[in-house]
C-alpha cells in the first residue's frame, strides 16, 4: 500500500501542476475541465498524503533518513499551501504563496523520488554482494554465538548455538524486512539438515540471504557467549 499511494499523490500532484500548463498555453477546455478538479484533487492529495506516510512509517527503520525527510516536506509544503491560501485576501500575494510552495512540493518530491530509488539501488547492491560458503560445524568451539547482517531493507540478528560440533539451535533476534517473514523457515532447515548455506524460500530470495548471512556471520566472526 505504500507504493500504490506514493503512485496515487504523485498522480494528484501531476494533475494539480498541469493545469499551469493548460493555461498557460492556451487550452481553454482543458483548463476549464482541470479547474473543476482542482478542489477534489487538492483535497485527495491531502488525504493520500498522511495515508502514504502510515504505510511506510513502519519502514523507517529500514529507510535513509533523506527519503523521509523529503517525504515529510513535501508533506507540510503542502499543509501551508493550503493554509496561506485559505488565510490570505490578498489576490496576487495568494497566488505567489501558491506558486512558491508548489515549487517546494516539486523540489521535495524530484528529492523523495530520487533517494527513494539511491537507497534501494543500495540494498539491491547489498544483496548481491552476499556470497555464503559451506562451513564445517564440527572446526567451531561449542557455544553461542551472536551474528548480524544488515542490507538496508532487511536486516537480521540471530543466536546461534552448537553443541557437539553441530548447531542445536538458532534463535532469531531481530528480523526487519516488507514481506521476508517467510524466509525465517531457513533458520530450521540449517538445523535440521546441518548445512549452510540452503535453498532460499520461494518469494522471499532476499530474506533467505540476509538471514543465511548472519547465521555464517555468527559462526565465523559473531560474538561468542561461551
Amino acid at each position: 500500500m505504500g507504493i500504490l499511494s506514493g503512485f496515487l499523490c504523485l498522480l494528484c500532484f501531476c494533475l494539480l501542476t498541469v493545469k499551469a500548463v493548460t493555461r498557460k498555453f492556451g487550452f481553454p477546455q482543458a483548463d476549464a475541465f482541470l479547474m473543476k478538479l482542482h478542489k477534489p484533487l487538492s483535497a485527495a492529495l491531502l488525504i493520500l498524503l498522511p495515508v502514504h506516510l502510515f504505510f511506510t512509517l513502519p519502514l523507517v527503520k529500514t529507510r535513509h533518513f533523506s527519503v523521509y525527510l523529503a517525504g515529510a516536506a513535501v508533506l507540510l509544503s503542502f499543509v501551508l499551501l493550503i493554509t496561506l491560501c485559505h488565510i490570505c485576501k490578498d489576490k496576487r500575494r495568494r497566488l505567489t504563496w501558491h506558486r512558491f510552495f508548489t515549487c517546494l512540493m516539486l523540489s521535495g518530491i524530484v528529492f523523495h523520488i530520487a533517494a527513494y530509488y539511491m537507497d534501494y539501488a543500495a540494498y539491491r547492491a547489498a544483496v548481491a554482494d552476499i556470497h555464503l560458503s559451506g562451513i564445517d560445524f564440527s572446526h567451531i568451539s561449542d557455544g553461542t554465538y551472536t551474528g548480524a547482517y544488515d542490507a538496508g531493507y532487511i536486516y537480521a540478528e540471530v543466536q546461534v548455538t552448537l553443541t557437539d560440533g553441530s548447531i542445536s539451535g538458532i534463535m532469531l533476534l531481530s528480523h526487519e524486512n516488507e514481506r521476508g517473514t517467510a524466509a525465517e523457515e531457513v533458520l530450521a532447515v540449517i538445523t535440521d539438515t546441518q548445512n549452510l548455506p540452503v535453498d532460499a524460500v520461494t518469494g522471499a530470495t532476499c530474506s533467505s540471504l540476509v538471514l543465511q548471512k548472519a547465521v555464517e556471520n555468527a559462526l565465523t566472526g559473531g560474538i561468542s557467549h561461551e
